[in-house]
């Protein structure tokens, strides 16, 4: 059970039963915590119709952003992030073997460059702000993007970050629960893990 509690059928505004709506058919963020944040009519709705935002629109790739999200959820072993999946990006080709390929993206045949790029950065965001303040860093990053979508990379992984740890918190799915949806989860994140 969830720590903080859904937003009640009374309590919802049409704007709010759409933001659900769209979470359905979107699949991610997922309707569950859409029903969380939309308690707070200011930070949390700001923070759904910011999220959506950065997530479906954008210059980056959907997928890839979508590939990043699950890779930082996947790091801090949050069940309920670790186990959503956007449909969006499902559509636009991520299976699942992709993803439980995350954490051996460096190695593995599935990643382009620019993927791989991505998710260098997302490893080093999730190991904090020092990780990823270097001048190596970003000639990496500018080897493969534009400033421009440097700023958006960033920001998504300090959404997924930030709010990520947040919703953990929440206690939605834990990540025992998750990995008994998923085993394949507790599988692919063990070396990470152990090491």
């Amino acid at each position: 059970m969830p720590r903080i509690g859904y937003i009640e059928e009374q309590q919802k505004t049409e704007e709010i039963r759409e933001m659900i709506a769209s979470a359905e058919r979107t699949g991610a963020p997922d309707p569950r915590v859409v029903s969380i944040m939309a308690r707070h009519p200011t930070a949390g709705l700001g923070w759904v119709r910011y999220w959506n935002s950065l997530l479906y629109e954008g210059l980056l790739p959907h997928v890839m952003k979508e590939m990043c999200r699950i890779f930082i959820s996947m790091a801090h072993e949050c069940g309920y992030c670790s186990t959503v999946r956007s449909k969006v990006a499902q559509e636009q080709g991520l299976t699942e073997d992709k993803v439980l390929a995350l954490p051996d993206f460096e190695t593995s045949a599935l990643f382009d460059a620019r993927e791989r790029a991505a998710l260098r950065y997302a490893r080093l965001f999730k190991q904090g702000e020092h990780a990823i303040d270097s001048d190596a860093v970003y000639d990496d990053l500018k080897a493969h993007f534009s400033e421009e979508e440097i700023i958006e990379l960033g920001q998504l992984c300090a959404q997924t970050d930030g709010v990520g740890k947040l919703v953990k918190s929440f206690n939605v799915i834990s990540w025992d629960e998750a990995c008994e949806i998923n085993p394949e989860l507790a599988r692919a994140t063990a070396p990470a893990r152990a090491a």
